[in-house]
């Protein structure tokens, strides 16, 4: 048996080189992940660890029970902190707070954490630890985020649901930066002093314990919590040596990791999907050319045991080497993806660390499925009986023409998945429609054996006519048609990559579509321009900034007045700029129909006349809006997507209130923002309003261009998770074409002698590449844009509207990209056909 294993191995070293090839991208994808995500982990912990850098033990609230009770004080006070302090073994105790304020430097505003500086942290990359209450430090990461340094001032402000309000909030200097990054969040360390002039309310975090020299930790944390349970403080609260701390926080940061491994565990697997597919094709392709020797074996004693037993060992054998090689690749791409995040993204980025995981997994996976790619071959190949030694070479076996078990199977999983896919579409459920495209693209796959060879023989006809029927059209029609398994195979891996591709591409674009105009029928507008509350703006200036702006697609003028609303029952009250649902009814600034307000009635934020998230549940009160001399009492409708400062009411009670105003209204320019302007351009946009005299609220915009990003985002992580599948794919239609190429010598050297020129030669090996890359890709957009459609049905609620949005522009990337991939999969093959002798070729047997 293992001479026969290595005999076979030695005779097709040449032909295994491609399938070793896949299993060895599968295994390193797999490999890869693993290290990236351990590297991943061990970088959350060195920032937990950082963060508690100094301290022995920790005293921190415990998580309530009743989510309801999350609003409630924190039971961390300063007279435990003092408790703490007066325990024998203990140097130094520290209350730490912290506060949600809203941070700006230049042009950039997001959301931070102010809190001491903890005691014990006075490491610095650049400058020093704060020394007065108007400085503050922070950490490297962050400062790259804001792009401070040391002597430039942030200011911070009390962020309210309106949006960051940090202009008016107290400023600070950078006095020094951390190294590092936060583990959740920038985090912005400031002095006490300076802690207590922040905006914001602040939270007890926890009470950091330094113990003495030579103290034990597990020891003094149960001095602490006797000490508190004595004086009745120890309610509600936690006491933890600090490692212990850090593996809870890092158990609960987990999750981010364990994803990371899932996700590259399920593509790598999916890869290794379609490398079976390429190793199945390659062993079958095998067993048939060899099956005149595997004749003569039983011919001189050989059990169908030892023949099945070679095949077994020689797949063994080509997942054996084939691993190894993944694992080799896999450091390698681990340690570039390592090299990449700390180089652009994240310097502190731990290193790559090789894990017993990684080195068991991925060999594991890719010995398992090469073994199981290989087994049915192996059982064909034991089948062969002694008299097959005796049959001429060319004539081939009979097979019925029409599979019908596989065509049936086919039929009943096509429709059983369509069904569940159209039940999730209906019902909201997306393990239904999980389940339904599962079991649909088993169908296909189990049915290309059906389907394709007809499909190529239908598409090699329609091309011949095209080009006048051309012999190397023919030709290659005929040869992918008769090898009609083999065909399929190739097919069918190259199938799964564009399926999926398109999948990604149409679900993608579809729910963001969605989502945008679910947005538009609350935020219409994308861009409210006002100049209320500006001294000496200038609407020549205003007008200017926004046709010049590459990103204003549509602008317009409506009237907005400001009026005086108060809300009865409350003190509730505030200028508001009153405007009209339907003042820009039926103009392009508008996403959607715009807001729906009947006669009689107000859409305002609350939060716009003064009220408090306590207080913001009005609906159905009474406010009073005041114009001039004109009263005018309107029942409230609540809404917190109504443009900052700014009140809407129907068209009628618009005209009245404007009545009230007199000749002079203000205006409010409404704009349209294009789809694909990013963040920093709306951004950008804004701040020219300001210093223009004019405030710019596109939240609205905003929201949309940061959905965009995420979505990008997602889609080239996906698309780059998918593209092994792709490349084995790719590997398996050419792998697919070289073996024909060794199976058809004596064809091709026939053709020569029959006056084929030698440039006709490989273009026939390429148009049997493009025949079954058109397949799969016409098969495989038509089907993936049906899962695409059935993903984002099935993730939306039972009162949206899903939309289908297919992108054309990226749809047809993808095909020009499998057609330059199926004549680049064709290269080697067609240059080995075109070498072949036609003396030599007749010669081989």
């Amino acid at each position: 048996m293992i001479r026969i294993a290595w005999s076979n191995l030695r005779s097709a070293s040449g032909r295994l080189s491609a399938a070793m090839i896949a299993i060895a991208v599968s295994v390193a994808f797999i490999v890869a992940a693993l290290l990236f995500s351990q590297a991943f982990g061990d970088t959350l912990r060195n920032q937990v660890q950082a963060e508690w850098a100094g301290a022995d033990v920790a005293i921190t609230a415990d998580e309530p029970d009743d989510p309801a009770a999350a609003d409630e004080a924190s039971p961390l006070t300063e007279s435990m902190r003092q408790t703490a302090a007066e325990v024998d073994g203990v140097q130094s105790t520290q209350l730490t707070q912290s506060a949600f304020v809203a941070v700006e430097a230049g042009t950039t505003s997001v959301t931070g954490s102010a809190t001491n500086l903890p005691q014990g942290q006075v490491d610095t990359v650049n400058g020093s630890v704060p020394d007065s209450d108007d400085e503050l430090m922070l950490r490297e990461a962050d400062a790259k985020t804001l792009g401070v340094g040391v002597g430039d001032t942030i200011t911070l402000g009390e962020f309210d649901g309106l949006g960051h309000s940090a202009a008016d909030g107290p400023s600070y200097t950078v006095s020094g930066i951390m190294p590092g990054s936060s583990a959740a969040g920038m985090n912005l360390y400031l002095t006490d002093g300076g802690l207590k002039s922040a905006p914001g309310e602040l939270v007890p975090d926890s009470i950091r314990v330094v113990a003495d020299d030579g103290s034990d930790r597990t020891a003094l944390a149960e001095a602490v919590e006797s000490a508190l349970a004595e004086a009745g403080a120890g309610k509600g609260v936690s006491v933890r040596t600090v490692d212990q701390v850090v593996e809870k926080q890092i158990e609960s940061l987990s999750d981010t990791s364990d994803m990371l491994s899932a996700v590259g565990i399920a593509f790598g697997l999916l890869a290794a999907g379609v490398a079976a597919l390429v190793i199945s094709n390659t062993f079958n392709v095998l067993v048939a050319s060899r099956t005149r020797v595997l004749a003569l074996f039983r011919a001189i004693g050989a059990s169908r045991s030892q023949v099945r037993g070679a095949a077994v060992a020689e797949s063994l054998s080509l997942g054996i080497v084939g691993s190894v090689l993944g694992v080799g690749l896999g450091l390698l791409i681990g340690w570039g993806l390592s090299t990449v995040v700390r180089t652009f993204w994240m310097p502190e980025f731990a290193q790559m660390s090789p894990s017993v995981a990684a080195f068991v997994v991925g060999p594991v996976v890719g010995i398992l499925v090469t073994v199981a790619a290989g087994l049915i071959p192996a059982i064909r190949a034991s089948r062969v009986p002694p008299i097959e030694a005796l049959r001429p070479v060319d004539v081939p076996a009979a097979v019925p023409r029409i599979r019908w078990v596989r065509l049936t199977l086919s039929l009943v999983l096509g429709i059983g998945g369509i069904g569940l896919c159209l039940l999730g579409t209906t019902s909201q459920s997306v393990l239904f429609g999980i389940v339904g495209c599962f079991a649909l693209f088993v169908a296909l796959l189990v049915g290309a054996k059906v389907f394709v060879p007809p499909l190529v023989a239908l598409f090699a006809g329609a091309v011949g006519l095209i080009t006048r029927r051309s012999p190397a059209v023919k030709l290659a029609g005929r040869s992918a048609s008769t090898a009609g398994g083999r065909t399929a195979s190739t097919t069918g891996a190259l199938l799964i990559g564009i399926t999926l591709v398109t999948a990604v591409v149409v679900g993608s674009s579809s729910l963001q579509r969605t989502l945008e105009l679910a947005t538009a029928e609350d935020t219409p507008v994308d861009l409210v321009v006002s100049t209320a509350g500006h001294s000496g703006a200038d609407d020549e200036k205003i007008a200017s900034v926004l046709d010049d702006s590459p990103i204003v697609e549509e602008r317009e003028n409506v009237p907005a007045p400001t009026a005086s609303v108060s809300v009865g029952g409350t003190d509730g009250t505030g200028d508001v700029a009153i405007t009209s649902a339907e003042a820009a009814a039926g103009s392009p600034v508008l996403r959607s129909d715009g807001y729906d307000v009947d006669e009689g009635t107000i859409l305002i934020d609350p939060r716009s006349v003064g009220l408090d998230e306590a207080e913001t549940d009005v609906d159905g009160q009474t406010a009073t809006v005041r114009l001039g001399e004109q009263d005018l009492d309107l029942t409230i409708e609540t809404s917190f997507d109504v443009p900052a400062g700014t009140a809407l009411v129907s068209g009628a009670d618009a005209k009245t209130l404007e009545a009230g105003a007199g000749d002079e209204v203000a205006e409010q320019t409404w704009a349209k923002i294009a789809d694909d302007a990013s963040s920093s351009q709306i951004e950008a946009l804004t701040s020219e309003l300001d210093a223009v005299g004019a405030s710019g609220d596109a939240a609205a915009a905003q929201h949309r261009a940061e959905f965009a990003s995420m979505f990008q985002v997602a889609l080239s992580v996906v698309l780059g998770l998918l593209a092994a599948a792709v490349v084995i794919a790719v590997i398996g239609v050419s792998n697919t074409l070289t073996l024909s190429v060794i199976e058809r010598r004596r064809e091709g050297a026939l053709l020569r002698a029959l006056g084929f020129t030698r440039a006709a030669m490989p273009r026939m090996i390429t148009i049997e590449s493009l025949l079954m890359t058109l397949i799969a890709l016409i098969v495989g957009a038509g089907v993936g844009t049906f899962f695409g459609w059935v993903g984002t049905a099935s993730m939306m609620p039972a009162s949206a509207n899903p939309v289908l949005s297919v992108p054309w522009t990226q749809i047809g990337l993808i095909g020009v990209a499998a057609v330059l991939a199926a004549v680049l999969a064709s290269a080697i093959p067609a240059r080995s056909m075109s070498r072949i002798a036609p003396a030599k070729g007749m010669s081989m047997e």
